[in-house]
C-alpha cells in the first residue's frame, strides 16, 4: 500500500473519531459508563484529553506524530518488568474487541490506563492482584481506530 494513502487512511479514522466524540459522546457515555458508575467522571476527562491530543496531532499531521502516542487505533508493544515478556496488542472501540485477536478496549483496565501513553514511557498499571510495570516500547497506529 502506499505510504501517503496510508497516512491519509490514518487521517481520516482521527477525523471521524473526533466528529464521533463531539457528536456522540454522551450516548456513548450513557452505553458503557452510566451517569451513576463511579468512573464515568474519569471516562469524561480521558475522553476530552483524548480528543485534545488527536486535534493537536490533526493539527500538524505527520507519521511520526500519529505514532508518537498510544491512541484508538494504535498496536502497541510492550515489555513487562518482572519477566521481561514482550506483548502487543492494539487498543480498540469496545464493540471491535477481542482478546483472541489481541484487540483490547480502551475502556477495559488495560487499555483505559495505557491510552496516550508515549513510547518509551513506563507505566505502573493497576490490575485486580495488585501492581504491573511495563515498558512502552513501540506504538504504530494500525488504522483499527473506526468508529462505526
Amino acid at each position: 500500500m502506499n505510504h501517503s494513502l496510508a497516512l491519509h487512511g490514518c487521517r481520516s479514522q482521527l477525523v471521524k473519531q473526533l466528529v464521533y466524540f463531539d457528536e456522540e459522546k454522551i450516548n456513548f457515555l450513557d452505553q458503557y459508563v452510566p451517569n451513576n458508575h463511579p468512573k464515568r467522571a474519569a471516562v469524561e476527562r480521558m475522553l476530552a484529553d483524548y480528543t485534545q491530543t488527536v486535534g493537536e496531532i490533526l493539527a500538524d499531521f505527520s507519521a511520526e506524530r500519529v505514532h508518537s502516542v498510544a491512541l484508538i487505533g494504535s498496536r502497541l508493544e510492550l515489555q513487562y518488568e518482572a519477566d521481561d515478556a514482550p506483548e502487543s496488542f492494539t487498543i480498540v472501540f469496545p464493540h471491535k474487541a477481542n482478546p483472541d485477536q489481541n484487540l483490547v478496549s480502551f475502556l477495559s483496565p488495560l487499555g483505559f490506563q495505557l491510552l496516550l501513553a508515549k513510547p518509551g514511557q513506563t507505566c505502573r498499571l493497576e490490575i485486580p492482584s495488585g501492581h504491573l510495570t511495563v515498558c512502552v516500547r513501540k506504538i504504530r497506529y494500525v488504522n483499527s481506530g473506526d468508529v462505526e
